[in-house]
């Protein structure tokens, strides 16, 4: 995965292995999308890990970047994120609570 991003050393760590797309779903995953955007420079919420999602870059990423802002594919995005990390046994943190509290929109 790319480095090339806000996401935290962690974040990238814990999706350096996973390669399915999450819109595609392709094996050829190589960055992680910011599903609800980067925020603002003064929140941190957005560095959440419910805020990536893996994701082909060239053939997905960009080219539909628009699309992958839609209100319909932010929740898809959300979920297959969240359902990823319970797969994992992943312990969510304060921030990720505080993430979750922010867009309850999108996952109720």
């Amino acid at each position: 995965m790319s480095n090339h991003n806000s996401f935290s050393e962690n974040v990238r760590f814990i999706f350096q292995e996973y390669w399915s797309c999450f819109y595609c779903g392709k094996n050829t995953a190589d960055c992680l999308h910011h599903i609800v955007g980067r925020g603002t420079a003064d929140s941190k919420i957005e560095s959440s890990i419910l805020n990536a999602a893996p994701v082909c870059n060239q053939s997905c990423h960009l080219p539909n970047h628009g699309l992958l802002k839609t209100e319909e594919q932010i929740k898809k995005l959300l979920d297959k994120t969240y359902s990823f990390l319970v797969s994992i046994n992943y312990k969510f943190t304060e921030l990720d609570a505080d993430f979750i509290e922010k867009y309850a929109n999108y996952y109720y």
